[in-house]
């Protein structure tokens, strides 16, 4: 039996595999064709390779940008005014803003709620979408102050940014944000108030976000936890992550050691990094009675939730401290560095994304990127067949595992992956 996934980025399926009639596994299809991100940049400059790395997502390209610019730094040794790298911050966080609104109100908020559709949610909460909407807007507003547009944004580069923002437009902004700061509570508290009760409990399943000694949620960084274990993403990504290709999916499928799937993104993040959110976010969320560990995969969005109120939080202090300087560009270093292996990893909206780049003199000679829905995919296959299993493959069934995969919020466009192909003669 086959289902067609909506209410997600890309185009994939779902497969139950049934046997008498009841559920025995279940898949999720992706069929987009490779894109062949990492072969477009090997040989170009790294300057050109942030750019270029920014359209692999139409939503979370700031996080490609920025990971990239970071990993060529930190291994070239370059260093970026701190100002600059709290507008580069600020960037980011205006994209996790805009991103979880969209995924919430859009994707996840009509079945929360029990609502048929979409519009017939708009039709009757038509001032919690008024809400919605004033958030997402001012966060595409602050995309384009920050980053000079709000979609595929291309301001990000080796050592800096390629222009900073006009102060008046950052002082409109700065008055604005108390009121969108309101509007999103609004629409926070009705989210949150929210209690489904069909929902699928998790299996024992591993949790990863990026790791960090500082007081600050998880935003960038060279290690990353596994369920309280730190290790540097090098060793990771090697050893402790493996890669696989599966026969229905054009995606890579990552699990621990191969065989056991784990999450990535604001479940984890929040689970594991909740103390670092901010006080007023943290009183916020348990006043509706949330607080983790969050059970269940289907409850993300109230991390998301979470998230995007600290982030809103966190841009209120930046644009203050933006109104009162002057924020001065710096220039990328030229590097003639042979043989630097170049990665980083940073949260984006969906989870951990890394790069992995070796350059020589300048240029780029090899290119990994493993992304969030990548390292996804297994663990929603997972947690989907242990819910429906044994169940009666009919429509209800079909409706959880489309409910699980919203609830990670894939972009299957993202995760499409190809490899290089070995022949062996015997």
């Amino acid at each position: 039996m086959k289902a067609v996934l909506t209410r997600v980025e890309g185009e994939g399926g779902i497969l139950v595999v049934e046997r008498g009639g009841y559920v025995e596994n279940v898949f999720y299809e992706i069929s987009e064709a490779p894109r062949f991100f990492e072969y477009i940049v090997v040989g170009r400059n790294a300057e050109r390779v942030v750019d270029i790395v920014s359209r692999v997502c139409g939503l979370c390209g700031v996080s490609y940008s920025l990971v990239a610019a970071e990993a060529f730094e930190k291994c070239l040794g370059i260093e970026v005014d701190p100002e600059i790298r709290m507008l580069r911050a600020a960037l980011h966080l205006a994209e996790r803003v805009k991103s979880h609104v969209i995924h919430v109100f859009y994707m996840n908020l009509p079945e929360i709620a029990q609502a048929k559709s979409f519009a017939e949610f708009l039709q009757r909460n038509p001032q919690i979408s008024r809400y919605a909407q004033d958030v997402l807007m001012w966060s595409r507003k602050a995309m384009e102050v920050f980053g000079g547009r709000f979609h595929n944004v291309v301001n990000i580069k080796i050592g800096g940014v390629y222009r900073v923002p006009d102060k008046s437009d950052v002082e409109k902004l700065e008055k604005e944000i108390a009121m969108v700061i309101k509007a999103f509570t609004e629409f926070a508290s009705f989210v949150l108030s929210i209690k489904p009760s069909d929902v699928v409990q998790n299996v024992k399943i591993h949790q990863v976000s990026l790791y960090s000694s500082s007081s600050e949620y998880p935003h960038l960084s060279d290690r990353v936890s596994l369920d309280g274990d730190v290790y540097s993403v090098a060793e990771f990504y090697k050893s402790i992550s493996r890669a696989m290709q599966v026969q229905y999916s054009t995606a890579l499928h990552y699990r621990v050691k191969g065989v056991e799937s784990f999450v990535v993104g604001p479940f984890a993040r929040f689970n594991q990094s909740y103390s670092k959110l901010s006080k007023e976010v943290r009183d916020f969320v348990e006043m509706y009675d949330w607080s983790p560990p969050l059970h269940s995969i289907m409850h993300s969005y109230v991390a998301r939730i979470a998230e995007a109120y600290d982030a809103l939080l966190t841009l209120e202090k930046y644009l203050d401290t933006f109104k009162s300087s002057a924020i001065t560009n710096t220039s990328s270093i030229a590097s003639t560095k042979s043989g630097a292996v170049c990665e980083y990893a940073v949260e984006a909206p969906r989870g951990i994304l890394y790069h992995r780049y070796i350059v020589d003199i300048g240029k780029v000679k090899v290119c990994d990127i493993i992304t969030p829905t990548a390292q996804n995919l297994a663990a929603m296959s997972d947690i989907a067949t242990v819910a429906i299993r044994g169940r009666k493959a009919d429509a209800s069934s079909i409706a959880i595992a489309k409910r699980i995969a919203i609830s990670f919020d894939p972009c299957i466009s993202c995760s499409v992956h190809a490899l290089p192909v070995k022949i062996i003669t015997a």
